[in-house]
């Protein structure tokens, strides 16, 4: 759909974002990354790494926490736990999520923003003096 000359407002005139993807560590996800996880994009919601006390979130007699700390709660840290969004099992009214494991070595794809960049607009033919 292309913009009407006389309403400027419409969708060709919107500013697009543009993203690319970047290879990080897993220790470095936050709870801001969209990572992908068999081939599909996650939004995050929580990160929790040896140092996380995930019972502050659900308790200490929940079943969340019990699994994030049996992968993650190791005398040798090795493993991180993310929560991710469960798009498939998700509806309008209820977000659905899914626990993820990471080696905290493990390389992972993220989703990342390119910042617009500035650019001087020059008008063809025009001369500029210095």
């Amino acid at each position: 759909m292309s913009a009407n000359p006389t309403n400027p407002t419409g969708p060709a005139d919107r500013a697009r974002s543009t993203w690319t993807t970047e290879t990080i560590r897993a220790s470095d996800l936050t709870d801001a990354d969209t990572v992908l996880i068999d081939g599909i994009w996650r939004e995050i919601l929580d990160v929790w790494t040896p140092e996380s006390d995930p019972a502050a979130q659900f308790g200490d007699n929940s079943a969340t926490t019990a699994a994030i700390l049996a992968k993650v709660d190791w005398s040798s840290p090795c493993w991180m736990a993310v929560r991710v969004v469960d798009e498939d099992r998700s509806t309008d009214d209820d977000l659905e999520d899914v626990l993820h494991f990471f080696r905290l070595r493990e390389l992972v794809e993220v989703q990342k923003e390119i910042p617009p960049t500035r650019c001087a607009t020059r008008v063809p033919n025009q001369r500029t003096t210095e």
